[in-house]
């Protein structure tokens, strides 16, 4: 059953998908170059043969008996809180209908997280009737709590981790000005559309700017919708931490849980820039940062490797069994304008 916009809400279907841009060769190759110079730099370090002989060590069904039950779970939760926020900006839908849509995403943000995001808000624009551009702002919404959600835990971390070196107290006392910084940026962000629904002019030169279709869900969202969606996206991290704790442990790794939330978000935000492709090489990197103390280094690389590919295996085969579903759906969509055309 399809679902139509709420009522009262500014999202309609009068705007269609803006027409995409080329993007240059030399940007694309970014990604690519990136992955290259980051490992080049670690294997520069640290010799490959050692990280091959590391990664033959690796328990390669043990790690999916651990990630397989947490995407599952990841993908559960991260479902629901679209569902919730689609429902509470866009329209009224239902989490069977989002959950296929969302899992085979799954297979595209391994290549592009941000053509993924695309491939959602399209799907919400075809299915619920609403513009594109409102459906994207949700899903940008939600990408932004995602980052906050890993500043959350890992103040947190910061707040009870006792550091070991003197490094280590440097590095902590640098996230912590880092993080008043960016709890401030969320308050000023929260406050300032807050503002925008109060006072018409500020509300509609933000509606009438360029990105004012982008930003319509950050104007009608207030603050306990910022508090619902991070306590929604809360246990995904937590269980992120549990099967890192246990694959560490399963890999002969000694990690402490405090530690581990105190420097896994900064793995997971390393990991999101986008100077590399599927996440590989920075979140490499960020393991070897925070956490050679734990382990040889050619092991932890190896284990960030092993750990990462076997999170993505999982994703991808939990987004290939929604594919087919989704894959339908979309073609129907598509076929229903040409339908009603031909039958007007």
């Amino acid at each position: 059953m399809s679902a139509g916009p709420i009522p009262g809400s500014s999202d309609a279907p009068r705007d269609e998908i803006p027409a995409p841009r080329a993007t240059p060769l030399w940007r694309k190759a970014i990604p690519y170059l990136g992955t290259v110079a980051i490992f080049a730099l670690i294997f520069w370090r640290i010799p490959i043969r050692k990280v091959e002989q590391a990664l033959s060590q690796v328990p390669v069904l043990e790690f999916l008996a651990v990630f397989m039950p947490y995407s599952l779970f990841y993908c559960a939760i991260d479902s629901a809180c679209l569902t919730w926020v689609v429902c509470r900006f866009n329209a009224r839908m239902h989490y069977r209908d989002i959950l296929p849509i969302r899992a085979s995403m799954y297979v595209l943000a391994l290549v592009n997280t941000s053509l993924a995001q695309g491939g959602v808000a399209y799907y919400l624009h075809r299915k619920a009737g609403v513009s594109f551009l409102s459906a994207l702002s949700s899903v940008l919404f939600i990408a932004l709590l995602e980052i906050y959600q890993l500043f959350l835990f890992s103040t947190l971390g910061v707040i009870f981790y006792t550091p070991a070196s003197a490094e280590q107290v440097r590095l902590v006392a640098i996230l912590r000005v880092v993080y008043i910084a960016a709890w401030a940026m969320l308050a000023v962000i929260i406050a300032f559309f807050a503002i925008a629904r109060r006072i018409a002019r500020i509300r509609n030169w933000v509606e009438t700017g360029r990105a004012g279709a982008l930003l319509a869900t950050f104007i009608q969202a207030r603050p306990l919708d910022y508090l619902v969606v991070l306590a929604i996206k809360a246990p995904t991290f937590l269980a992120s931490v549990v099967a890192q704790y246990y694959a560490l442990t399963l890999y002969g790794i000694a990690v402490p849980f405090v530690k581990l939330m105190l420097f896994l978000p900064l793995v997971f935000l390393a990991a999101a820039l986008p100077i590399a492709v599927a996440h590989l090489g920075t979140s490499q990197a960020a393991w070897l940062l925070f956490f050679s103390s734990n382990a040889p280094a050619e092991k932890i690389v190896a284990y960030s490797i092993a750990a990462q590919l076997t999170f993505m295996l999982c994703n991808a085969l939990i987004g290939l069994v929604f594919l087919p579903r989704a894959s339908r759906e979309l073609t129907a969509l598509r076929a229903e304008p040409a339908s009603s055309s031909a039958t007007a």
